[in-house]
């Protein structure tokens, strides 16, 4: 994978630890002109969007967690790094990205939803809670798409990549 953001190119395989920094490596693949890295350094380097008081409910509405402050960069902003933007507006409308989480769990969002609607202003790749980083049960990083009316089904934990199929 190419190095978007200065990623030591040791650390460049998705979901493993930087041996010289200790943290997670997220990989950005699949349809893509130029497959990248991300570690928590290089999220930080990018664009910063913050979230205020956040309630997180679980699909069925009951509350999962109430947070002061989320912060982390769009999810277009890691896939514009790869070149997904630059591909023929033929091939976008056709493409699904799909987020991996360390647990199996997976979110899925369409091209349209991503850079076509206000959903995609809002879905972002998180590295920080209440101005510190994550705590350890969300992983290093994680992904929330705070415009969907329940943000559960897609709060995903320990962000280890995200794939560009198109179908």
């Amino acid at each position: 994978m190419r190095d978007a953001l200065a990623v030591p190119p040791n650390a460049q395989k998705a979901g493993h630890l930087d041996p010289r920094t200790t943290h997670r490596v997220l990989g950005i693949a699949g349809h893509l002109p130029r497959p990248c890295s991300f570690s928590i350094r290089t999220l930080q380097a990018l664009p910063r969007h913050e979230l205020g008081p956040t309630d997180i409910l679980c699909f069925t509405g009951r509350p999962v967690a109430q947070v002061q402050s989320y912060a982390g960069a769009r999810l277009t902003d890691l896939l514009d790094a790869g070149g997904f933007s630059e591909q023929p507006r033929s091939e976008l409308k056709r493409c699904i990205v799909v987020a991996h989480g360390e647990d199996g769990y997976q979110a899925i969002f369409s091209w349209s939803e991503l850079y076509n609607s206000a959903i995609g202003e809002k879905v972002l790749v998180l590295y920080e809670r209440n101005g510190e980083p994550l705590d350890a049960h969300l992983g290093a990083i994680c992904l929330i798409s705070a415009r969907d009316s329940r943000l559960g089904p897609r709060h995903l934990r320990g962000l280890f990549e995200v794939a560009v199929r198109k179908l």
